[in-house]
């Protein structure tokens, strides 16, 4: 017990302060804890900042689109790269005046075409295109100008002046009025507008001048058609009137071309074995009346008459003289000379009559004298050329 009295009376006595301790008041420690407790929470948040700046980086911060002005220019994008086309070059020149237009033209276009290889103040490589195209005398001036250097090797504009002026056909315009002042419809109306308008191009006529000579040169049935119709207001609206006419009167005669002679053609076959059979009817009894019943029944009750053939026209003939047909039956590997047909046709037509002519001497044996009706005469086919020896004499 007295151990214990003296731990807890040792306990409660004040322990000897250090001289180089200071000893804070209760509102100093509070304050001072107080301060260090700031000082870890900003340290805290530091670490957890830069934490969290290292696991999910920050984006960088979006640009704000800065107004556009509609009246500022539009910046256009880049060109695409062009590929020159691909055509075939003119063909070559030897100095004749009449392939001199459309040799010059051709070369303007290739070069056109190919701006590239040939650029717009690239006039040496023009100038020596031209010249490679040469043949002939036009050459041989090309191969001068190399020669001697001439200054129009690299100026392309006095090298055609030149050039032009040279082989140009300086009677080209009045060949081409002398053929406008010639020129008629023949043809279609179409292609008859078609070379009018061409030759008016050519020579520069304008559209207002070419209405009345337009109207001259037409079929007179067009132009008669034409006048019915009220006036066209310009050039174009002439000439489609003009075709639209042409056309109508051409369908117009091919239909009637075509309908009569297929109604003559039926009605030759139905009318002429009537017409055949009814003029023997009507003919006077004679002695040998038997023997004439009997050949003009013969011939009436043939499966296959023959007609007359009517003559051939003027545009079939022209056609096969054109084409070199046989005239007779218009075929292309034989003249009428040596035509199949037409020997074959006369030989039956001297058979025909061979056959009927005993019945025609037996008749002029019956008569006491001879008469003129004994001499026979053999008719060849109707619409042939008669075959050699068509008369024959019987006694």
């Amino acid at each position: 017990m007295v151990r214990k009295s003296n731990t807890s009376a040792a306990s409660r006595q004040p322990a000897p302060r250090h001289p180089d301790i200071q000893v804070m008041t209760e509102a100093q420690a509070l304050h001072a804890l107080e301060e260090e407790n700031r000082v870890l929470r900003e340290r805290l948040a530091a670490l957890e900042d830069e934490r969290s700046r290292t696991q999910n980086p920050t984006p960088s911060p979006i640009p704000t689109p800065t107004p556009v002005d509609p009246f500022t220019a539009i910046p256009t994008p880049p060109p695409i790269p062009f590929k020159e086309p691909k055509i075939s070059e003119p063909p070559t020149f030897d100095g004749k005046a009449s392939e001199f237009p459309s040799f010059l033209q051709q070369c303007k276009l290739y070069i056109r075409m190919k701006p590239i290889t040939f650029k717009e103040h690239d006039d040496e490589s023009r100038v020596a295109f031209i010249l490679s195209r040469l043949r002939g005398v036009p050459a041989e001036w090309g191969q001068a100008l190399l020669e001697f250097n001439s200054p129009l090797l690299t100026d392309y504009d006095t090298f055609l002046e030149r050039f032009i002026s040279l082989y140009q056909n300086r009677e080209r315009r009045t060949q081409l009025e002398d053929k406008l002042a010639r020129l008629k419809q023949t043809g279609s109306a179409s292609a008859f507008a078609t070379e009018f308008s061409t030759l008016c191009e050519i020579l520069g006529y304008p559209l207002d001048t070419r209405m009345g000579d337009f109207r001259l040169k037409l079929k007179p049935t067009v132009q008669a058609a034409l006048a019915m119709l009220p006036a066209p207001a310009n050039f174009d609206e002439l000439v489609e009137r003009v075709v639209r006419l042409d056309h109508a009167q051409y369908s117009l005669r091919k239909s009637e071309n075509a309908s009569p002679h297929n109604n003559k053609s039926s009605q030759r076959q139905q009318s002429t074995p009537s017409n055949v059979s009814t003029s023997h009817s009507k003919q006077p009894a004679r002695p040998n009346a038997s023997a004439s019943h009997a050949s003009t029944t013969t011939r009436s009750s043939t499966p296959h008459p023959s007609y007359p053939r009517g003559p051939l026209s003027q545009e079939e003939r022209e056609r096969r003289t054109t084409h070199k047909l046989c005239m007779y039956c218009s075929s292309p590997d034989h003249s009428i000379q040596d035509c199949p047909r037409l020997q074959s046709t006369a030989k039956k037509g001297v058979n025909k009559h061979r056959s009927n002519t005993p019945a025609v001497s037996s008749v002029s044996s019956l008569s006491s004298t001879p008469t003129p009706s004994s001499a026979v005469t053999i008719i060849p086919p109707p619409g042939n050329p008669p075959p050699q020896g068509s008369q024959r004499q019987d006694h």
